[in-house]
């Protein structure tokens, strides 16, 4: 899907895309009272690499609270790190839940957002769904994210 519009003859021209993000992280650390309050009081990060459309091959690092009584998660705060040095920046929250997906523990399928970014990504905005899959051994995390991403040029 594509859609175009123009603001005007000498305007911005915004540009909606399907969005697909395919990529992994591992656990960085898991650390208490780290800038999250309880009762999501452990604070996730989590680095890796992938590819997305628009973005291309990128890296990435994402950090969240999290109550780890039931894993539910919130104020996600990360960026897709594109090889020009562009970023494109996003947010969510959900609960990650155990999972039948054979060589996985816990998956989480929930909402994101596109907050904007730098360079191409200065103003683009967007929303899609997590498919991610965690392997509790190898502290991996599996992700596909589709949605769509709005840029404006």
């Amino acid at each position: 899907m594509v859609l175009l519009s123009c603001e005007d003859d000498d305007g911005p021209i915004s540009e909606t895309v399907d969005f697909e993000a395919d990529f992994f992280t591992t656990l960085v650390s898991f650390e208490e009272d780290a800038g999250c309050t309880a009762p999501r009081n452990f604070l996730n990060t989590q680095q890796g690499s992938g590819s997305a459309s628009l973005v291309g091959n990128f890296t990435t690092q994402l950090t969240f609270c999290v109550n780890p009584a039931n894993f539910e998660y919130e104020n996600v705060q990360g960026s897709f790190v594109a090889g020009n040095g562009d970023e494109l920046f996003i947010t969510g929250g959900g609960q990650v839940v155990p999972t039948n997906k054979e060589g996985y523990d816990l998956e989480f399928k929930d909402p994101f957002t596109i907050i904007g970014g730098t360079g191409q990504f200065e103003n683009a905005t967007g929303n899609g769904l997590t498919e991610s899959y965690v392997n509790m051994t190898t502290g991996r995390t599996d992700h596909i994210w589709t949605g769509t991403i709005t840029t404006i040029r």
